[in-house]
């Protein structure tokens, strides 16, 4: 469906076809905008392991950190594309977990200290440290080489919407759906003839439960079902 039909469908089933608008033309539009990144926030993100602009990222030599895009939602893996290898997701606390332990050191009950960030630290990148810092990778160790970082991420709907000839992102079949959620945001318009919290609120329940049950579908897909066993007979 075409923006700009989804916008005429919105304010025919608002009653705003006459002028003056109760919503303006650049109102409705943030709303869809907004409409589709909710939609795509509540059922996980959209997939990309491609898109250039969102999923490379430079490695610096001297750089301990590399800035990501905002639209980002989740980074699942990554891979330098001149090493020709695979790069370790991880936290701060997850460190000792990499297989990296060459700054660690013995406590005073035998117990060994996990790796720590240190800016002074040089040497083969294998650990990308997530959540140091928004929108940041924490390279672990600080970079001796350049390199391309390629992720695979979740994220939200990129290119931008920017006006009525932009396309949306996610299927057409949930389209739809996005009506819902521009209506509670058109009826959470503080203006004496727009504002109506019962049919704001009953918009809302209407899309996070589209949106449940369209991330429970989505989520059949991604994810193969495990295979247990009993007895030596697989279920």
């Amino acid at each position: 469906m075409k923006i700009q039909d989804l916008i005429d469908l919105f304010r025919k089933q608002v009653a705003d076809v006459e002028k003056p608008r109760l919503w303006d033309d650049v109102e409705v539009l943030q709303y869809l905008v907004d409409a589709q990144d909710m939609y795509v926030r509540l059922t996980g993100g959209i997939t990309d392991g491609s898109s250039v602009a969102i999923t490379q990222v430079a490695v610096v030599t001297g750089v301990p950190f590399s800035k990501h895009s905002p639209y980002i939602l989740r980074i699942r893996s990554g891979r330098l594309l001149t090493a020709r290898r695979m790069v370790k997701m991880a936290s701060e606390a997850d460190l000792s977990h990499v297989g990296v332990v060459q700054n660690s050191s013995l406590l005073d009950y035998g117990f060994i200290k996990p790796p720590y960030l240190d800016d002074t630290d040089t040497g083969e990148v294998v650990a990308a440290v997530l959540g140091v810092e928004k929108n940041s990778i924490r390279w672990y160790k600080v970079p001796v080489a350049d390199d391309i970082c390629q992720l695979n991420v979740f994220r939200l709907p990129f290119p931008r919407i920017k006006d009525e000839l932009s396309c949306l992102e996610i299927d057409e079949q949930h389209h739809m759906s996005l009506l819902y959620w521009m209506k509670h945001r058109a009826y959470s318009k503080e203006d004496g003839e727009t504002y109506d919290k019962t049919l704001a609120d009953s918009n809302e329940a209407k899309f996070r439960n589209y949106c449940e049950r369209a991330k429970q579908e989505e989520e059949r897909q991604r994810y193969k079902p495990r295979v247990v066993q009993y007895g030596g007979i697989p279920f």
